[in-house]
């Protein structure tokens, strides 16, 4: 069992993305495991994530700000602030910000353990990496996720 554990609105580790910026308002450190909460924010523009599939955990998504648009089986969908999808374990999916405003996100990662591939790229982007598609299938595949 563990214990209650929170994150207020300014606190979280804060990280680079290769577009954007991630928060990690709950890490699986935090939860026993069972879940990570991590807040994206994806400027105008730009793919968040490139169509993909995770082997190990689901990753659930609500819209917090702007319009988000989702890479799924039956096509595309735009989501609006507010609106939520859950990709189970095992679906394509990848995700876009089409506009011409910032959008934000919330992912709930279950279980937990992705958060890791945050911190991995922040850490690569820090180091001066070059973040191009082969490196990030390569980071991506040591948390049991295909690049397609």
């Amino acid at each position: 069992m563990t214990d209650v554990t929170m994150t207020l609105p300014e606190g979280g580790e804060r990280l680079r993305g290769p577009v954007g910026s991630y928060v990690v308002r709950l890490s699986g450190a935090q939860t026993g495991g069972a879940l990570a909460v991590v807040e994206y924010a994806l400027p105008p523009g730009a793919v968040g994530a490139a169509p993909h599939v995770h082997h190990a955990h689901a990753e659930h998504f609500h819209v917090l700000d702007g319009d988000i648009t989702f890479d799924l089986a039956d096509g595309a969908v735009t989501l609006c602030a507010g609106g939520s999808v859950s990709v189970p374990i095992g679906a394509a999916h990848g995700f876009r910000n089409t506009t011409e405003t910032w959008a934000r996100c919330l992912f709930l990662l279950t279980p937990a353990g992705y958060e890791d591939y945050f911190r991995d790229l922040h850490r690569a982007l820090e180091a001066g990496e070059t973040l191009d598609g082969d490196r990030l299938a390569a980071l991506r595949a040591k948390y049991a996720t295909e690049t397609l």
